[in-house]
């Protein structure tokens, strides 16, 4: 009884989601015409008045349960999208989602097909798309097709700029933990495996005058890092210098990749921090949703904070110059792009947007001399040709306007022959939107800033750099001292198990040490590596790598990988230490 309970606390919640998701989605879109007046965005009448249509649609389209209607609403309301230049509903396609996941809940897994094949209509190819599928099979018990839905999401993450940046960046933390970690272990493992060498050799300084002192002194020399803040990083950093001496050539091969690896890391990690600052600001957010052709709740704000951010970029005026056409907002973009003409003259896409806003009005003589300027502008640009082409019809001029075509169909024939077959009588060109790219590198330099070259920064960026060349030419400086006066003691060996089952079992568990015995460095580093990657299975997310949707394959699941793994690895290197004792 207490379970019923429990699942229907649980599907209410889903369900209040799933009105919260779609109304937050509608209602930014309703509210967006009064929202962005504000922040330099504005939007007529006509357009909000399409954007409470979309509302309308969305609610009627949440609250049909027949499958056929679903289907006709989602049509009417991606037709209604089209009608504004976009072509995805990405907060609609959300709703959907969790509308699948709670239909699947209660079992109702018709209908949670049926929201499935919505989302994807509403925003095809969206990885979060695939992860829910996923979700939903598992609650129908089909575990084989959940896996393969999971590992789709993944591949379509790497296809999506956003996912993919969430996706490598995300991966980049975690090696970066995963090495560096793996590294402090290696060191853990040399200490045990060569301390008393160590240990020893230390305490000889003292052995001829005081031998009582010798045995602290030693211990002091090992450990008096640990005094400083952050004491741990830096006792293993003292002791990467000291085991240098004791290290085989391999294990000082991985130290000196750990060095270098401390001298990149902050140096990564800071540029990985701003690239995503500039990912996830709200213009960067738009301009993927552009790129996409989505129509999201948020998008004419996050335009409005762009054109803030960036007032005086020619790229982002044409830019919204091209949302404001594509809305129908014809005589808005004609400001703007004409704005643009007279800071950059040569600019052929804002020449041919004007020419087409002339066009469309039936004013053949201003298109007449846009197109020509274009045209001269850009002597290869095929859209210039063929508008003016169209003008020339328009104002009887044909001998002209077979002349204009000719020289569009010299310059693409293809394209050309594309328009002439969807008849297109006016064909704009987009230009703002090709320089995404340009807005992408100007929003990065407007939000991160001018580097500075003070000291400050200057330590920041080299600092660690530095220790580590210093690690280095101290491990370098020591080894000599120690060479010349005391030498060094052979490491003892007595830290080797013995040859029964329960004994090598035992050994099998310490991951690096048996490859510390005998100096592979190589061999030991590799043990701890992969032990610690199957053990942070479950703790991906707190260390900065997750799947970039809500819909994501569980703990439950991540805990069972990382434990079949661990136990298939150690049983495989079990069976290996045992083939090489016998």
């Amino acid at each position: 009884m207490s379970r019923s309970v429990a699942e229907r606390g649980v599907f209410r919640a889903l369900s209040i989601a799933l009105l919260a998701a779609v109304a937050l989605g509608v209602g930014a879109l309703r509210s967006a015409s009064a929202a962005t007046r504000s922040s330099g965005f504005e939007l007529g009448d006509p357009i909000s008045r399409t954007l409470h249509q979309v509302q309308d649609q969305a609610v009627q389209w949440l609250v049909q349960a027949d499958p056929e209607r679903s289907g006709e609403r989602v049509t009417d309301l991606l037709e209604t999208v089209r009608q504004l230049g976009f072509s995805r509903l990405p907060d609609l396609s959300r709703g959907a989602l969790l509308r699948a996941v709670e239909r699947a809940g209660r079992g109702d897994f018709d209908l949670a097909h049926q929201a499935l094949e919505a989302a994807e209509r509403f925003d095809p190819g969206r990885p979060e798309n695939s992860f829910a599928a996923a979700t939903v099979a598992r609650l129908e018990g089909r575990y084989a097709i959940a896996l393969g839905r999971m590992v789709a999401g993944v591949w379509r993450s790497l296809g999506w700029p956003f996912e993919r940046r969430l996706l490598l960046d995300g991966a980049l933390t975690w090696i970066l933990w995963l090495l560096l970690t793996t590294a402090g272990l290696f060191l853990a493992i040399q200490m045990v495996a060569k301390g008393g060498a160590l240990l020893s050799d230390t305490g000889r300084i003292f052995s001829d005058r005081s031998s009582w002192f010798a045995l602290p002194f030693a211990v002091a020399v090992l450990i008096w890092p640990l005094v400083l803040p952050s004491g741990l990083i830096w006792l293993l950093l003292w002791w990467s210098v000291l085991f240098w001496g004791y290290a085989s050539s391999s294990e000082r091969t991985v130290l000196v990749g750990a060095w270098l690896l401390l001298a990149v890391a902050p140096v990564l990690l800071a540029e990985q921090r701003q690239r995503m600052a500039v990912a996830l600001s709200s213009p960067s957010l738009a301009l993927d949703s552009l790129e996409r052709r989505e129509l999201s709740g948020d998008l004419f704000n996050d335009l409005g904070t762009l054109t803030t951010l960036l007032p005086e970029s020619l790229a982002v005026r044409q830019l919204v110059a091209d949302v404001h056409r594509h809305l129908g907002q014809w005589e808005r973009a004609r400001e703007m792009y004409q704005d643009v003409i007279q800071k950059d003259p040569t600019n052929s896409a804002a020449l041919v947007d004007v020419g087409a806003y002339y066009l469309v009005r039936l004013e053949y003589t201003q298109a007449i001399e846009q197109f020509k300027r274009a045209s001269d502008v850009d002597p290869t640009s095929a859209a210039a040709q063929y508008n003016l082409s169209q003008a020339y019809r328009g104002s009887y001029r044909f001998d002209e306007a077979e002349r204009a075509d000719a020289q569009a169909r010299s310059r693409d024939r293809a394209l050309v022959e594309r328009w002439v077959q969807r008849s297109e009588r006016v064909v704009p060109v987009d230009g703002g939107w090709k320089r995404i790219p340009e807005i992408r590198r100007q929003l990065e330099m407007r939000i991160a800033g001018p580097r500075s070259s003070g000291r400050a920064d200057l330590a920041r960026r080299y600092g660690a750099a530095g220790l580590s060349v210093g690690l280095l030419l101290a491990a370098l400086l020591l080894d000599v001292l120690r060479r010349r006066r005391s030498g060094y003691s052979e490491a003892p060996l007595d830290l080797k198990l013995g040859s029964r089952p329960w004994q090598r079992g035992l050994r099998v568990l310490l991951p690096g040490l048996p490859s510390a015995e005998i100096g592979d460095g190589f061999r030991g580093f590799g043990a701890l590596l992969i032990v610690l990657a199957l053990a942070s299975i479950p703790f991906l997310p707190a260390l900065g790598f997750r799947l970039p949707s809500g819909f994501g394959p569980g703990q439950a699941v991540a805990w069972s990988v990382a434990l079949v793994g661990l136990a298939v690895y150690f049983l495989v290197r079990y069976r290996f230490d045992l083939a090489n004792e016998v």
